[in-house]
């Protein structure tokens, strides 16, 4: 039976992942907005130049700035912060644990900011497809039905007019990699894994090395400052 489930696990997952993001891209239709002016990427696959891939959720493209978008599809009460490494879904009397999606989207949003140049700031944005965010003390952490308040009234002072929404539009379209497939992008987070589980940097094939910083002690490469990777302890 254990067997079983793990094999059929994954599956499951990918597919409340997949109708998650679905959900996320049917608010993002303009003519919710009341025909705001947008622009919208889903599944974007971004290489970097150390060949790893990278899967965009969404990119919504507004006159108020540009929000990487990552949809968690989770189900019960969900605990979570900016710094804790692993969020905790708890469902009746089991408890689980998922990699933190703000740490996630923040590598996305590296390789975004690294295709537009630094003139574009990118947003992160966390949906909470089940409204289950409640518990989740992180602004920019939002639940479903909330998505449309939170875009239309989001405002740091950026103002992009409809040629540079389409500028930046275009910019990334053209920088998606078209020779990834989903399957090989799990195969490339896989073989990432193992290579971290070797104390080998992912990104450059440096060694990681033990350190300490301002959240406790964590891995980084040896390559610093060249190469910035880290994970956690």
């Amino acid at each position: 039976m254990g067997f079983f489930k793990k094999m059929v696990q994954p599956i499951v997952n990918n597919a409340k992942g997949k109708a998650g993001e679905r959900k996320v891209n049917s608010k993002l239709n303009p003519l919710i907005f009341d025909a705001t002016y947008n622009k919208t990427i889903n599944n974007l696959m971004l290489v970097d130049r150390y060949g790893n891939s990278h899967q965009i959720d969404h990119v919504e493209i507004r006159s108020n700035g540009i929000f990487c978008i990552e949809t968690k599809n989770y189900a019960g009460i969900i605990y979570g912060d900016e710094e804790r490494e692993k969020w905790v879904q708890v469902l009746g009397n089991l408890k689980h644990e998922h990699n933190n999606p703000i740490r996630q989207n923040k590598s996305h949003i590296r390789q975004l900011e690294r295709v537009l140049g630094p003139s574009y700031k990118v947003n992160s944005l966390v949906v909470m497809v089940q409204n289950n965010a409640d518990k989740i003390d992180v602004p920019y952490v939002v639940n479903l039905d909330d998505l449309k308040h939170y875009l239309a009234h989001y405002d740091d002072g950026t103002k992009y007019n409809r040629k540079e929404i389409d500028g930046i539009y275009e910019t990334l379209k053209a920088a998606a990699s078209r020779t990834v497939s989903s399957r090989e992008h799990v195969k490339s987070i896989k073989e990432n894994q193992k290579k971290i589980d070797k104390g080998i940097c992912p990104r450059c094939n440096g060694k990681l090395v033990l350190r300490n910083g301002r959240n406790g002690e964590f891995y980084g490469c040896s390559n610093y400052p060249n190469c910035k990777f880290t994970v956690n302890k």
